[in-house]
């Protein structure tokens, strides 16, 4: 039950702390005052969609916290298993800022958006003009079909669940193993190939890079050959002279070895000597290597070619070509000894499919036995509601293969009057009828104890007079297994509340805010009697509203 709701900067709404009680609370006052506002903020807080337009303007955030208490055990239970230690208080607070930050806390434990979605689907229940548009999609009614179903339909298609990721990796299994007997073999040939390209290529790792340093050099080796030799012939015409010289120089020096700087002196002449015969032997080799030869051109250009093309179709490099040689080895004897494996595999399918249909089967029988049950039980309620001559049915229709949801499409068909054909939904129902008919669904859904609050925005559209009576004397019935909170505006439907709350604006300093207070006595009849005599209601308005307030306390 929802006990207190605090709401911040949420368009006309300041600070507002609105207190509820259990039974029928009934939302009074004119049109714009704020009422939908406070049946928004409860959504907001149960997880619906964040809109930045609801924050007040001025402001940079708003923020609502509600209060709930003799929570369900299946709220409890959802909770405890989620990790959130709960006795049988709920607090629950989002704030949302112009940043698109939301900030939820569930008992000063921080939570996510999909989380409180989740928790706020258990906690309450509510009919709005949106809902009853879902209402006429065909799409929808199958889960509006199984939420009635309970714990038995829920475990059936979990298990369903279950078996199709089973089937999900079988398929994967299977496909690895080739598929079919012409699949695997075709996959084999295919395998075979790409091993025998790879392996004929005898590749081997940094090769590319040589390659391409030996053709650089090729390209190149005309120009490289005249440098290199003028080089070769320029220290050679003077090489011994040079290296000559450095050695007398260095003699000289050994006979002062002793004395320190002339011995490091001798040192670098030594080096410099090395160096100069190095290079010039270096050059000699290299003009005597760098001659252009077609022949190896050729190869190596092919080569070249060759390694660019198994990159592209194996993996870019070297290395990832050779990675992939090691796993087509690895699946193609997997897939030629996999014959045994494959065949397995299939019983195992075989058998999955087979549970899957069993299942899907036992689950549309389950739905089929639900469906006449709550066929019967929307017709009374509609009769009740002054629909006597109503019909309504559940067609299902057999999907060709099994899903999460079964194998079953549900279609709900409508005839609001005798000698009228049972039509869809959609084709037939007018925004009267359909108020009806969604409370006459709510009714059931609150028989089975579907969530601790049901909230009601003009469950009364499109009717009146004594079906407004009726549809009351409904609103208050599922009081009997939740807490209900309705905005109304006919006074045969507020006549049957346990509280009333009255919605209405004040300005000061150049603002609107929206208000709310707690009637009592008086006041209430007085505010039932303001939906037909208007602002200022006579004595006589306000004798008809006690008058319709003490009937529905004798009903």
């Amino acid at each position: 039950m929802l006990q207190t709701l605090k709401i911040e900067n949420v368009a006309l709404i300041d600070n507002l702390t609105v207190d509820f009680n259990k039974g029928l609370n009934i939302l009074l006052g004119e049109t714009g005052s704020g009422k939908s506002l406070i049946f928004n903020s409860i959504l907001f807080v149960l997880g619906s969609k964040s809109d930045k337009t609801l924050i007040r303007n001025g402001k940079d955030f708003m923020r609502v916290e509600a209060l709930f208490v003799n929570l369900s055990n299946q709220v409890k239970d959802f909770l405890n298993q989620s990790g959130f230690e709960i006795d049988d208080e709920l607090l629950i607070s989002r704030s949302y800022f112009l940043d698109n930050r939301n900030v939820i806390r569930i008992n000063n434990s921080i939570a996510t958006s999909s989380f409180l979605k989740s928790l706020g689907i258990l906690l309450a229940d509510c009919y709005t003009q949106h809902e009853s548009v879902d209402l006429l999609k065909n799409k929808n009614h199958l889960s509006m079909l199984d939420k009635f179903g309970g714990n038995e339909l829920q475990v059936i298609k979990e298990e369903i669940f279950k078996l199709l990721a089973d089937r999900k990796d079988l398929e994967k299994r299977i496909q690895d193993l080739g598929g079919n007997d012409a699949d695997r073999e075709r996959l084999i040939s295919i395998l075979r190939y790409q091993i025998e390209e790879i392996e004929n290529a005898d590749l081997q790792i940094g090769e590319d890079e040589e390659i391409n340093q030996r053709l650089k050099i090729l390209n190149s080796a005309e120009k490289i050959y005249e440098a290199v030799s003028c080089c070769e012939n320029l220290l050679s015409a003077n090489v011994d002279s040079v290296v000559n010289s450095l050695q007398e120089c260095s003699a000289q020096l050994s006979a002062l070895s002793a004395i320190e700087d002339l011995e490091k002196l001798k040192e670098r002449l030594d080096s410099c000597r090395y160096e100069i015969e190095d290079i010039n032997q270096s050059l000699i080799d290299l003009r005597d290597t760098t001659n252009f030869d077609e022949k190896e051109f050729e190869h190596l250009d092919s080569r070249k070619d060759l390694i660019k093309n198994l990159n592209k179709k194996y993996g870019g490099t070297i290395e990832n070509v050779l990675a992939f040689l090691k796993s087509a080895k690895e699946k193609m004897s997997m897939l030629e000894d996999g014959e045994f494996a494959l065949e397995k595999l299939k019983v195992e399918m075989k058998k999955t499919n087979n549970q899957l249909w069993t299942l899907a089967e036992k689950l549309s029988n389950l739905r089929k036995d639900l469906a006449k049950e709550v066929e019967e039980k929307v017709v009374s309620q509609l009769k009740d509601l002054g629909m006597k001559s109503s019909k309504f049915t559940i067609n299902f229709e057999k999907l060709e293969n099994v899903g999460n949801n079964g194998q079953d499409e549900v279609k709900f068909s409508f005839s609001a009057n005798a000698g009228q054909e049972v039509k869809e939904l959609s084709k037939t129902a007018s925004g009267g009828e359909l108020s009806r008919f969604m409370l006459a669904i709510k009714n059931i859904f609150a028989e089975n104890g579907s969530s601790d609050l049901m909230l009601f925005d003009e469950i009364d559209s499109g009717i009146s007079g004594e079906t407004g009576r009726v549809v009351g004397k409904k609103l208050r019935n599922i009081t009997n297994f939740t807490q209900v909170l309705c905005i109304t505006h006919l006074p045969q439907v507020a006549s049957f509340g346990d509280n009333f709350i009255n919605v209405f604006k004040t300005e000061a300093n150049g603002q609107t805010y929206s208000n709310a207070k707690i009637l009592q006595g008086e006041e209430i009849a007085v505010a039932i009697a303001k939906m037909t005599g208007g602002n200022e209601p006579s004595q006589l308005a306000i004798s008809h509203a006690n008058e319709l307030i003490k009937q529905a306390k004798e009903n």
